[in-house]
């Protein structure tokens, strides 16, 4: 087994403690959701623990993360803007640009957003300071998260055998996700344009 955070996880794993990575990762510590998930996913093929409990550990503790990270955004507000890591990456144009998208599409950010690793906890940050309310953000990510989540669990459920394998692939199913949120998103579209046409 490759040196790593995975086999140690898979070494260690509880479901407390992976539950507690998954909240910790969610606030920032630098801990891979997406190794924390497949850590789940092995654990339930090997029966330490089962598949059931293993998705919700997957589900509920990245939602804790998220809620966790929003609801600090939203005390804190536009002074999360001085943060010399979030200075960098919103500058004062791409913010502007961003609120307008927020303003159009609200909760689609959300959505959108879950499966952008790199952007993610900058869209949660973004979409607490413009004003979301709480059950929105949990709708919309929940939404998000019933598709990443059993992608991942089952991917290291499935290759549990590989774990180089496993690790490597996730990043391809991300980028799947992500092609498949949007070719969702793009036929609810189409279906809703078709609609309001024919009741014209």
């Amino acid at each position: 087994m490759a040196a790593g955070p995975l086999p140690w996880l898979i070494s260690h794993g509880s479901a407390a403690l992976l539950f507690a990575a998954l909240v910790a990762g969610g606030l920032g510590v630098p801990i891979p959701e997406d190794l924390v998930l497949l850590s789940l996913g092995i654990l339930a093929h090997r029966e330490v623990l089962p598949i059931a409990l293993a998705l919700a550990v997957g589900l509920v503790g990245v939602l804790c993360g998220d809620t966790a990270l929003f609801l600090t955004a939203k005390r804190l507000g536009p002074r999360l803007y001085a943060h010399p890591r979030l200075a960098k990456v919103l500058t004062p144009e791409r913010r502007e640009r961003l609120a307008r998208l927020y303003a159009r599409h609200g909760g689609r950010c959300v959505f959108f957003g879950r499966f952008l690793s790199v952007l993610r906890g900058t869209v949660f940050i973004m979409a607490a300071v413009q004003g979301m309310r709480l059950r929105h953000f949990l709708l919309w990510d929940g939404l998000a998260l019933c598709l990443s989540v059993p992608v991942v669990v089952g991917l290291g459920y499935a290759f549990s055998h590989s774990v180089d394998a496993v690790a490597k692939g996730a990043a391809h199913a991300e980028h799947l996700l992500l092609l498949a949120a949007v070719l969702a998103a793009a036929v609810y579209g189409g279906v809703r344009w078709l609609r309001g046409r024919r009741q014209r």
